[in-house]
C-alpha cells in the first residue's frame, strides 16, 4: 500500500499551462539556468509528439502560442526549479521580449528518434557559453544536463532511435484488484492532498464556463444539461480544458504528467459525486483509483501516444472510479474497463489544442455510461474484439495496439499537421 501511495503523490503535481510547450519552456529554463547569463539563441529538438501536442495551446501569460514562443520564454524568464510551472512568474514584460527574441529561436522535429516517448533537446547560447539539457519519458524528467560539452547530469536514458521499456515501471506491478483494494483501504488521511487537485480542476472548469475562453464547448453543454447528470459531467470537463487550451494563467492538477490527463480522471468523478450526493470520502477514494488506473494506462500505451490519453487512461480510471461511485466493486469495475476497451479504443492524439475540450468531454460522458451501464449487467463479451479475459488483459492489449501499432499513425499525423503548418506560415 506504501508503494502505490508514492507513486500516486509524485505522479500528481500541479501544471500550470499545457504540458507540451511547458516541458519546452522548462527544457530551455533548464538549460539557460545551467550555464548563466543572458540568452543569444536558443536551438531544440523535439520528438513528433511533442512537437505536435504544443504548436496549437495558448501559453499562460501570453496571448500566443507556438514552440517558438515557449523556448523563447522558458530561456528568458522560465523558473527552472519550478517544474511544471515553469512559467508561473511570466510578466507582460516578459512576453514582450520573448516575441522580439523569436527570429533567434530555432526549433525542429527529431525524425530519426523512432521512441515511444518523449525526448526533448533544448540548447541555449549565452555570452558565458551553451547549455544543454534533454528532457526524457516524462516532461521534467532531466536525462543530460551539459555546459559547454561537460556533463552535469547524466543519466541513462534510451537513446535515439529506442523504445522505451516502460514495461520496468512500478506502477505495471500491480493488477485492478489490487488498486480497487488500496482505493478501498487506504486510510484517508493519506489521500487528502487530493482535495487541491480537485480545488484547482475546479477552478478551471469555472473559469472555462465564461465567455470567450477556449472553444467554449462547456459553455455549450451545461447550457443544454438541464437536469442530466452526463451532460453536466461533460460541461465541466470540457470547460476546464477549455480554459488550459486557451491559457488560462491557473494550475491544473496534473495526473502521470499531464495536465488534461489529470481534467480527465478527476473532474467527471467530482460532478458525478455531487449529482449523486456522494460523500467527499467516497470521491477521495474513486479519484485516487482513477489516478493510479490512468498512471498504469499511460506506462501501457506510453507517456506520449498516438492513442489519446485523455480518451483511453483518463477514461478507463474514470470508469473504474465511476463504479464505486455508483455503489459497484471490483467486478463492476473491471466490467467498465471492458466497455471502455470495446468502445474507445483507437481514438487518437492529433494534439493539444481547442478540439481536446470535446475529445475528453466525450469520453468522460462514455466512461461513466460504461459504469452505469456495467451496474445494470451490460458488458461488451469477453474475446469480442481486442477485449479480453479480464480488464487487465484489456489493458495490456490497448498498450501493445499503441506501442507496437500506432507509431506509423503517429510519424503520418506529424507530418501531416507539420506540412499544414509550413503552409499556413507560407
Amino acid at each position: 500500500m506504501h508503494a502505490l501511495l508514492e507513486i500516486l503523490k509524485k505522479e500528481t503535481a500541479p501544471a500550470l499551462g499545457c504540458t507540451g510547450p511547458v516541458s519546452i519552456a522548462y527544457a530551455a529554463a533548464v538549460a539557460r539556468n545551467a550555464v548563466g547569463g543572458a540568452p543569444k539563441k536558443v536551438r531544440a529538438r523535439l520528438d513528433k509528439d511533442s512537437y505536435k501536442n504544443s504548436l496549437s495551446v495558448g501559453i499562460p501569460g501570453t496571448d500566443k502560442m507556438g514552440i517558438e514562443m515557449s523556448l523563447a520564454l522558458g530561456a528568458l524568464a522560465g523558473d527552472a526549479d519550478a517544474g511544471l510551472e515553469v512559467l508561473r512568474n511570466i510578466t507582460p514584460e516578459d512576453a514582450r521580449r520573448a516575441e522580439e527574441f523569436l527570429p533567434l529561436v530555432d526549433a525542429d522535429i527529431s525524425w530519426e528518434y523512432k521512441g515511444v516517448g518523449l525526448r526533448i533537446e533544448a540548447e541555449v547560447e549565452t555570452e558565458n557559453g551553451t547549455g544543454r539539457a534533454v528532457l526524457s519519458k516524462t516532461h521534467t524528467n532531466v536525462v543530460l544536463l551539459e555546459v559547454n560539452g561537460t556533463p552535469l547530469v547524466e543519466e541513462r536514458a534510451a537513446p535515439e532511435g529506442n523504445v522505451f521499456d516502460y514495461s520496468k515501471d512500478l506502477i505495471r506491478k500491480y493488477t485492478l484488484a489490487e488498486l480497487v483494494e488500496f482505493a478501498e483501504t487506504v486510510p484517508l488521511e493519506d489521500i487528502l492532498f487530493l482535495r487541491e487537485g480537485i480545488t484547482m480542476n475546479r477552478a478551471l472548469a469555472e473559469a472555462g464556463l465564461n465567455e470567450g475562453v477556449g472553444a467554449g464547448f462547456g459553455r455549450g453543454y451545461l447550457a443544454r444539461a438541464g437536469a442530466d447528470v452526463l451532460l453536466k459531467i461533460k460541461a465541466f470537463t470540457a470547460a476546464a480544458s477549455d480554459a488550459r487550451m486557451g491559457g488560462v494563467s491557473l494550475p491544473a492538477m496534473s495526473c502521470a504528467t499531464s495536465g488534461n490527463v489529470g481534467i480527465a480522471a478527476m473532474l467527471p468523478l467530482v460532478v458525478l459525486a455531487e449529482e449523486k450526493g456522494v460523500g467527499e470520502d467516497a470521491t477521495l477514494r474513486a479519484v485516487a483509483l482513477s489516478y493510479l488506473l490512468t498512471i498504469l494506462m499511460k506506462s501501457h500505451i506510453g507517456r506520449l501516444s498516438a492513442i489519446c490519453a485523455c480518451a483511453m487512461a483518463a477514461g478507463v480510471g474514470v470508469a473504474a472510479g465511476a463504479s464505486l461511485l455508483l455503489g459497484g466493486g471490483l467486478r463492476c469495475a473491471d466490467a467498465a474497463i471492458q466497455n471502455m476497451t470495446g468502445c474507445l479504443t483507437g481514438v487518437v492524439c492529433d494534439g493539444a489544442k481547442y478540439g481536446c475540450a470535446l475529445k475528453l468531454s466525450a469520453a468522460a460522458g462514455i466512461a461513466v455510461e460504461s459504469a452505469m451501464l456495467a451496474l445494470e449487467g451490460c458488458v461488451v463479451p469477453e474475446g469480442d474484439g481486442l477485449v479480453c479475459y479480464s480488464a487487465d488483459e484489456s489493458m495490456e492489449a490497448i498498450g501493445r495496439t499503441a506501442r507496437e501499432g500506432m507509431a506509423a499513425t503517429a510519424d503520418v499525423m506529424a507530418r501531416i499537421i507539420l506540412q499544414r503548418e509550413k503552409e499556413r506560415r507560407g
